[in-house]
């Protein structure tokens, strides 16, 4: 079976960007090269630091009135996500107290620390452990199917010829997020790709294409998930852009 196709979406957030309380099904990657910035994670509250690693479902939130952040957010079933629950292991977060440590979780000996740099350190050949073909089914099959309103997970567990609750629980295991959380993430994903690239569709548009009620649930929930409005994210769209990456 093909591989899924992995995506990245990537947010350079501009001075004075503060993120209040949030969580999302995606694990993220989070790094400044200039100053150092607060963040709150998991009711702890982290000064002067240059980043950190998460988990997805760990509530954070970010004050950084003299920094730009690199934000990375990578879907939990690509080989980067793989690669980050093997690295963290029974850690929800890794902190980066120095520009080095970065450099250091990623084992890059030297130079900048960049996008690139990061993806060029994840080497084909790292253990990850292969993902059951029945949920790589369902993935295939939430990508093709997301923007239907009423998706129906008991129709994806006979696609995949499981009982709900057994395919609950080994997508669960495998992926680190449930199928409605990830479902979620894969319209916000969808979502905050048409707002980005087409100008022209309303909100409300993007949010019954995006397999939405209306653009009252997706506020909601790309709030929540993200820690910003549609709205803000539209004006903020040159500082935002997507990385899509297949691996054989």
């Amino acid at each position: 079976m093909d591989t899924p196709t992995e995506k990245l979406i990537l947010g350079f957030k501009a001075n004075k960007s503060n993120v209040e309380i949030h969580q999302h099904a995606a694990y993220q990657i989070v790094f400044t090269e200039d100053n150092p910035f607060q963040t709150t994670i998991n009711n702890i509250q982290y000064d002067g630091i240059f980043g950190f690693i998460i988990k997805p479902k760990i509530a954070h939130s970010c004050i950084c009135n003299q920094s730009i952040l690199t934000v990375i957010n990578v879907e939990p079933f690509s080989h980067l996500g793989k690669y980050l629950a093997s690295k963290l292991g029974k850690n929800d977060t890794f902190i980066l107290e120095s520009k080095q440590d970065l450099l250091f979780f990623f084992c890059i000996k030297q130079g900048n620390i960049s996008i690139q740099e990061i993806l060029n350190s994840i080497s084909v050949e790292n253990e990850v452990k292969p993902i059951d073909d029945r949920i790589l089914k369902s993935i295939f099959y939430i990508q093709e199917n997301f923007k239907t309103e009423k998706f129906s997970i008991l129709e994806l567990a006979q696609f995949v010829c499981l009982s709900p609750s057994r395919l609950g629980s080994l997508f669960k295991q495998q992926i680190g997020s449930s199928i409605t959380k990830y479902l979620l993430w894969t319209r916000l994903r969808n979502a905050i790709f048409l707002i980005l690239s087409n100008a022209d569709k309303s909100i409300t548009e993007i949010a019954v294409e995006s397999g939405f009620y209306d653009s009252a649930q997706m506020n909601k929930y790309m709030y929540q998930m993200f820690g910003i409005a549609p709205s803000k994210l539209r004006q903020k769209s040159d500082l935002i852009q997507f990385l899509e990456i297949k691996h054989n």
